[in-house]
């Protein structure tokens, strides 16, 4: 038997939402999977280059030390002593490259500490209620019907269950009418498929 135009329907639309669902998932699962700590990998990374630098520099002294013979010392000075300072100074700078991504860090967790003091500040002085400081999406998600989310500098406006932005620090309220927002492709907020 034939099957009728809206079971066809039906079936396209949840084959549709299924594959929706699944890569919705599959960024849920890309975004939490298991990072390498870049900021670890260059402290210990910076530290095992200087270490081996001191050693590859005690070496060549070692072998310089043990002969007497000036032809005999040039190839321990060479390969120990250059080698040695070679990679200390690379260590240096890759324990630099750690520090400074530390302060960069820092400071943008401090500008946004500032941020939303301001803002609580702003909004105490014009007499609404202050909000909280950390918005979770939690107290979100129990907005009104029409009330989306986005990210801080984002392009796009979410429901505020969708993989896209869950667990994320400092969202946004927005409604469909904001200027310069386009709805997400993952969780379709105004439902048009």
């Amino acid at each position: 038997m034939p099957r009728k135009r809206a079971d066809l329907e039906t079936t396209d639309e949840s084959q549709s939402v299924g594959r929706v669902d699944r890569l919705g998932e599959a960024v849920s699962r890309l975004r939490g999977g298991r990072r390498i700590d870049i900021d670890r990998a260059h402290l210990i990374g910076g530290g095992v280059l200087a270490v081996l630098g001191l050693v590859a520099i005690i070496l060549g002294w070692y072998g310089a030390a043990n002969t007497g013979f000036e032809f005999e010392q040039l190839p321990y000075l060479i390969s120990g002593g250059l080698l040695g300072v070679a990679l200390c100074f690379l260590g240096g700078f890759v324990y630099f490259a750690y520090w400074v991504t530390r302060l960069v860090r820092e400071a943008r967790t401090q500008s946004d500490r500032a941020a939303d003091i301001l803002d609580q500040i702003v909004e105490s002085l014009n007499g609404s209620a202050p909000r909280p400081a950390k918005r979770s999406v939690r107290t979100i998600a129990g907005g009104s019907e029409g009330a989306f989310v986005a990210t801080r500098n984002g392009a796009l406006f979410h429901r505020a269950d969708c993989s896209a932005v869950a667990g994320r620090q400092r969202l946004r309220r927005v409604t469909a009418q904001t200027r310069g927002l386009e709805p997400c492709a993952l969780c379709d907020p105004l439902g048009s498929s």
